[in-house]
């Protein structure tokens, strides 16, 4: 994506449902609030809600500036009123790339572990509010996991993640005695569509698993899994799948989380999109030859 032209590149952008997680599980196509990026040279993805007043949301996010070419951990400072971003505080980096910036809260604290699989390993970092910025706190897994997340909800503390395809999600289970997640078992889809896309989360008495959908291509969509069972028995049933509504023109989406009421997801697109459909257009007539 870096070498082709502007005009022919993807793009992310950060958007907001109208009406939270009932709005998710609708039988209606989606309504969002679209966020305005400022920065020409940089998108947003893999959104986290961080916290919520009433004029501001605070989201932590992937930025990716095209001249650096990797991933950093921004946090975004959003108007409710005008959807804009107003402000923007890398709180990250790291040599290699960094993503998926998932959040979990115990006393008060706030914690959050990136993927950076790049790394061999998961590492948790205490965000630090005065000084806008992440401190080390303990390698979580020493796997080099994809996007992961961690959870209470299912009777003890347990990590979601992978890293082998986007068929197969491995789950791993908090050793006390080693202080790290240690992997237990996998569970596998039939379709590309087993890599994490977000927070486990609970909704009218069921947890359910945001996966992303990459059975067509990359971020092509969210499916809202349902989990059934626990421990080795545990199976993941798709309930539904989250797609961008048409008017916004966007290719996919592969990242959906709440907090406080407040749903973010991120949406694939075109920089233009007529080029970008010409070219997808172009592309596709190319490979049936």
């Amino acid at each position: 994506m870096k070498n082709k032209p502007e005009i022919f590149r993807k793009t992310w952008k950060l958007a907001f449902v109208k009406g939270g997680m009932d709005a998710l599980f609708a039988d209606r196509p989606l309504e969002l609030d679209i966020v305005t990026n400022p920065y020409k040279d940089r998108w947003f993805a893999d959104p986290f809600v961080l916290d919520v007043t009433e004029d501001k949301i605070f989201i932590l996010a992937e930025e990716f500036c095209q001249e650096l070419g990797k991933g950093r951990i921004a946090k975004l400072t959003i108007d409710r009123h005008s959807m804009a971003i107003e402000k923007m505080d890398i709180i990250l980096e790291c040599p290699t790339h960094l993503s998926f910036p998932n959040i979990f809260r115990r006393d008060g604290k706030v914690f959050v572990y990136p993927e950076n699989c790049r790394s061999g390993r998961l590492d948790l970092y205490e965000y630090d509010p005065k000084e806008e910025k992440l401190t080390f706190a303990q390698t979580l897994c020493h796997e080099p996991l994809w996007d992961s997340s961690m959870t209470d909800l299912l009777g003890h503390r347990q990590l979601f993640g992978a890293f082998k395809d986007d068929y197969w999600m491995d789950v791993h289970d908090w050793d006390e005695e080693k202080k790290t997640f240690v992997y237990t078992h996998s569970l596998e889809s039939k379709e590309k569509n087993n890599r994490l896309a977000g927070q486990l989360f609970e909704y009218k008495g069921n947890v359910y698993i945001p996966t992303q959908d990459c059975s067509e291509t990359y971020g092509g969509g969210v499916w809202l899994k349902r989990v059934v069972g626990r421990g080795k028995d545990m199976r993941l049933e798709s309930e539904k799948k989250i797609v961008p509504p048409a008017y916004t023109h966007a290719q996919g989406l592969h990242t959906l989380n709440e907090y406080k009421g407040v749903v973010v997801i991120d949406l694939k697109c075109w920089v233009h999109p007529w080029w970008g459909m010409v070219y997808e257009t172009y592309s596709k007539l190319v490979r049936k030859k």
